[in-house]
């Protein structure tokens, strides 16, 4: 079984809840997603099915939306709403919000937050931090497309609560954001929910729940679908055998990237390099 599901994961589970109910469903041994969510968040997971597992690294380095709802006035040390409280400040005066989320689309640079799944000397951050063991983490490119309000500003309780949308690169840390919005704002913040909307080519609309998939209503994609159609490039029996081992491509194409198929099916993907094309992942 080779393809992509497209899951809504629900609240409270992890990213490995999901995968072990579809490996179960299926009887699978090869199977992956491409893109954790924490327990915390919800919404478009994609999940790898078979030789859709090399594809990994071209959907986790696609655009990702999310719907965010941001709280003002109190930051964790998760900066989510499961960790503990670290600071408080109250709000008794009209924030300017809008104005704040345009400076955000200036944000280059995030630096990772303890409680994540990154390494450092071997190490998981989350399991430094459980220990109450901070380390320092170098900032990381990140890229914020689009950023605006999608509800009212609540204010309640001498705190400020507002949804956003954003639509930002690889390695972008929603809740990072939200703390970064507060800092902008002048309090302490963090992130009360998380929606993924969309996952490069995948959206919600288009996923399916764990329930969809014990009662068999879900469709599997083929590979090809995580690519764009311009990228496609159809080969002959002759061109078939060549990518089929490796072998290096002459032809004038202006792309950088080629996404070979063969009667529809993928068979590889090939970087131009000094005017020749080199296989980047092959599916045999």
């Amino acid at each position: 079984m080779n393809g992509i599901l497209v899951i809504n994961k629900e609240k409270g589970m992890t990213s490995f809840d999901v995968i072990r109910t579809i490996k179960k469903k299926f009887s699978i041994k090869k199977i992956g997603h491409a893109g954790t969510l924490d327990p915390l968040a919800t919404g478009v997971l994609v999940v790898l099915l078979g030789s859709a597992t090399k594809l990994s690294n071209y959907v986790m380095g696609e655009k990702k939306t999310y719907e965010a709802t941001v709280v003002i006035g109190e930051s964790y040390d998760t900066e989510d709403s499961t960790g503990k409280l670290i600071d408080k400040k109250n709000i008794n005066t009209e924030l300017q919000v809008d104005s704040t989320l345009e400076k955000i689309l200036d944000l280059k640079y995030q630096i990772p937050p303890m409680y994540s799944a990154l390494k450092v000397n071997g190490k998981k951050l989350y399991e430094l931090a459980r220990k109450e063991i901070e380390v320092e983490r170098k900032a990381r490119e990140v890229e914020i497309f689009d950023i605006k309000r999608i509800s009212e500003i609540l204010y309640c309780e001498n705190k400020v609560e507002f949804k956003f949308e954003t639509t930002v690169s690889k390695g972008t840390y929603i809740r990072t954001l939200c703390v970064e919005i507060g800092k902008n704002l002048g309090y302490p913040a963090h992130m009360k929910d998380l929606n993924r909307v969309k996952s490069g080519k995948f959206k919600i609309e288009n996923s399916y729940t764990l329930s969809d998939i014990e009662n068999n209503k879900y469709k599997i994609l083929p590979c090809i679908e995580v690519f764009d159609k311009d990228q496609l490039f159809e080969v002959d029996d002759f061109m078939y055998k060549k990518i089929s081992n490796g072998s290096s491509i002459e032809i004038k194409d202006d792309r950088q990237r080629i996404v070979f198929t063969y009667k529809g099916n993928l068979i590889g993907v090939y970087k131009k390099e000094k005017g020749v094309y080199k296989a980047e992942r092959i599916w045999n």
